[in-house]
């Protein structure tokens, strides 16, 4: 078949583009605008064009589009004019999936992406010969997708507009449940119904993996009809860490299994979060019937995944930091575990759509306050449309009136990098935030402060 992927450029849709090109069929795509993934996957053969045109879609038996497409879209609207069946990424995800023994389905409003690929990781290692879409690039696997040759296949969930249940796991993780995504469910009580759904496509003989810590996620699966399996830091949990050291970049933690202490485990990525999604990624593995100690090889491996504490640069004493936070819970998470590096830290955030910005304006300015000092650039749209009396000034209006004092707006993010190249010093980092094009204020620092030692 001819797939064709509309927004194929996005984690997702450039993940199940390579899958189905490493399965033998053929594959077309378009994006917006030119980028690294854009040219890896044209690398590969797989045709991409930048711009949306109506003749893009000629030839296609299937077409595939992201969330970010909208409904008048020219390749969607010419797709449905020939009659070629269009279908959002979600639901041909679920198509990937269905022919596999083992589906897993790694779900919550945090650390999907981590959880995801510290499993991948794990099994590469371990020579389990899985399947694997993450939405993130991690080096270790050469990118966000592995096609294997086994009868496993490991995925991450999205709960937003209820993406997640287009997809029928044997084993489903919930990693939290959060309030989040509000523009589409309305209420946090919502989202928690979003996962009940979600838990109830499970196969009736499967399990869902879910964290004992979270009160909502332990609300959701009680009753569940499902065979459940706990994972965190609470007594009740049957993949627990105890004796958890998490004062440096490298946190250590005893691991735990119905009560058995195991081993020690090191991780080579830091804070308290991480810990707990390599919990989740340890209780799946055990599922699949790996060993302690292939786990704890993988974990020990397991250096990060783009954008997720990605650092940049970290050269005479400086480092700067690039993270996907953009939910209150993420960022003040984050700013945690930069300190487990002992330096001052600099934050400089893009809040991520006007809905998630009005939602959370107090939460933000809260989380913020944990950084040394704090630069707030223009919203990231996204998706939407701006929303009157809504700008990222809210959260540094509400910072100020909080008592702290070394924030300031700055709109004009093309200006930042230049801004802070001579204010940054040995024992500074720069921590860039956000799910938009903030990463470029990272890696133009990086750049300029390379350039700088080269210079001498």
């Amino acid at each position: 078949m001819h797939y064709h992927l509309i927004g194929i450029g996005g984690a997702g849709m450039s993940a199940i583009a390579w899958i189905l090109h490493e399965r033998g069929e053929s594959v077309s795509g378009s994006d917006r605008q030119e980028s690294d993934t854009i040219l890896r996957l044209r690398a590969v053969g797989i045709t991409v064009s930048v711009g949306h045109a109506a003749d893009n879609v000629r030839g296609a038996d299937l077409v595939v589009y992201s969330a970010a497409i909208p409904p008048d879209n020219p390749e969607l609207v010419e797709a449905r004019r020939r009659g070629i069946e269009a279908i959002e990424r979600p639901e041909m995800l679920g198509r990937i999936m269905e022919p596999y023994r083992h589906r897993i389905a790694i779900s919550g409003t945090h650390g999907k992406t981590t959880t995801t690929s510290m499993l991948g990781v794990i099994l590469d290692r371990a020579h389990f010969d899985a399947s694997v879409l993450i939405g993130g690039e991690v080096k270790l696997l050469g990118g966000n997708a592995r096609l294997g040759n086994g009868s496993t296949i490991v995925t991450e969930a999205c709960e937003a507009f209820g993406s997640f249940l287009h997809l029928w796991p044997s084993i489903a993780v919930i990693t939290n449940i959060d309030a989040d995504h509000l523009d589409h469910y309305g209420t946090v009580e919502a989202v928690e119904d979003g996962f009940r759904k979600f838990v109830r496509q499970i196969d009736m003989d499967g399990c869902v993996i879910g964290c004992a810590d979270d009160p909502r996620t332990v609300a959701v699966l009680h009753g569940c009809g499902r065979r459940v399996i706990r994972f965190g830091f609470e007594e009740s949990a049957d993949v627990r860490a105890v004796d958890v050291d998490v004062s440096n970049p490298h946190p250590t933690y005893t691991l735990t299994r119905n009560g058995a202490a195991l081993g020690t485990v090191e991780l080579n990525v830091p804070g308290e979060k991480n810990v707990v999604d390599s919990l989740a990624a340890a209780a799946a593995a055990f599922e699949l019937g790996l060993s302690f100690e292939d786990i704890q090889a993988g974990l020990a491996e397991f250096n990060g995944a783009g954008r997720r504490f990605e650092i940049l640069y970290d050269e005479g004493g400086v480092m700067i930091v690039d993270d996907y936070a953009h939910h209150p819970a993420e960022v003040r998470a984050t700013l945690i575990a930069a300190r487990a590096y002992s330096k001052r830290v600099v934050a400089v955030f893009q809040p991520h759509l006007y809905s998630r910005t009005k939602a959370f304006v107090g939460d933000f300015a809260d989380a913020l306050m944990l950084a040394d000092e704090v630069i707030v650039t223009s919203i990231y749209a996204a998706r939407e449309k701006p929303m009157d009396g809504v700008s990222a000034e809210l959260i540094v209006s509400e910072m100020l009136k909080n008592g702290c004092s070394n924030v300031r707006y700055a709109p004009d993010m093309e200006r930042i990098a230049g801004e802070l190249i001579d204010k940054i010093k040995s024992g500074d980092m720069v921590l860039v935030i956000g799910a938009g094009d903030i990463v470029r204020v990272g890696e133009e620092l990086a750049c300029m402060l390379r350039g700088r030692n080269s210079l001498g």
